[in-house]
């Protein structure tokens, strides 16, 4: 009974793992619809300074342009911004606000650089000015870094090719914009990143930095930046059982060229939220200092997971030290 379990799960794992060739079929064209459903309510937790806003599911049957988000944005309009490992975007209300329904056609493609529209289809990260609304996207199989205008216009453009050793598979997976005009990029299961001293598609090449991982075996999927200045780092890890994910926080202070990089675990998210393939983080502020932490899973086009987002919410003046 003991090896049919372990078969089982891992079965399971195959289908639900990253990069895994075993799809659910699915549907071509933009859905016209997306479907909302709150899955978990308010909760504590057991680590000073964290506690969970709500966890909601959204679903749009088997298609190809539903799913798969990887990078997650907190839009000035009062919105969420999600972008796939497929190319789209999916812009919806916060779904604890007063309208959180999605709403008619909420996924579009994002647009592209004409030359490379063909190659540049796998966003995995997102980050963004909060003074002007122009957003970066990652993208990794091509390595580059494309910006956008607040209305979702290409405005320019950065290739990585020939500047990184990076597999097809393992690209730009975290990339958040410093409160000081820096970009820090963090490839997935790299040892080292990239800090740019600028806007990446203006300024010269990134200089590297040494990642020091603090969980062995987890590998990072997003980042970005408290008011206070450090960043959290959304982090995940695929084991052959069920759940075939495990997700954590962590948290650190900026990154520094020709240094190593040491963040600490801050939270994780066993028990806290259900367990998914979680990839995109974003945050926003509130006024009595406390920050909500919005994450989004990826769902891989499999129907054994969903596209999960958890809202929790960070109290800095009360975290462990």
């Amino acid at each position: 009974m003991r090896a049919k379990r372990l078969i089982a799960a891992l079965g399971v794992a195959l289908m639900c793992a990253p990069g895994t060739f075993v799809r659910t079929p699915v549907a071509e064209g933009l859905p016209r619809h997306v479907a909302l459903e709150r899955v978990a309510g308010p909760a504590r937790t057991t680590t000073p300074g964290w506690s969970v806003a709500g966890v909601w599911h959204y679903s749009s049957g088997p298609n190809r342009d539903f799913g798969g988000y990887s990078a997650l944005l907190a839009a000035r309009d009062d919105r969420l911004l999600a972008f796939s490992d497929r190319g789209s975007r999916f812009a919806f209300a916060r779904p604890d606000g007063p309208s959180p329904e999605p709403g008619e056609r909420p996924i579009a493609l994002q647009a592209v650089a004409p030359p490379l529209s063909e190659d540049l289809w796998d966003i995995e990260s997102a980050t963004r000015d909060p003074a002007t609304g122009t957003y970066w996207l990652g993208f990794e199989n091509t390595h580059a870094i494309l910006r956008y205008t607040p209305g979702h216009g290409f405005d320019g453009m950065r290739l990585l090719e020939g500047e990184v050793r990076w597999p097809s598979n393992s690209g730009a997976e975290a990339m958040v914009r410093l409160s000081d005009g820096r970009f820090v990029v963090l490839p997935e299961g790299g040892r080292e990143g990239l800090v740019f001293a600028g806007d990446p598609v203006e300024v010269e090449a990134g200089e590297p930095f040494a990642f020091r991982n603090p969980a062995p075996g987890f590998a990072a999927t997003d980042l970005a930046q408290l008011p206070g200045g450090d960043l959290l780092l959304l982090m995940r890890n695929t084991v052959f059982a069920l759940p075939p994910f495990e997700s954590l926080i962590a948290i650190g202070p900026p990154p520094r060229a020709g240094e190593t990089w040491a963040p600490r675990i801050a939270l994780r998210l066993e028990g806290v939220v259900p367990p998914e393939n979680y990839e995109g983080i974003a945050l926003e502020p509130f006024e009595d200092g406390r920050v909500a932490v919005w994450i989004i899973s990826d769902d891989n086009l499999s129907i054994m997971q969903r596209t999960l987002l958890a809202k929790l919410v960070f109290d800095p003046s009360a975290a462990e030290d």
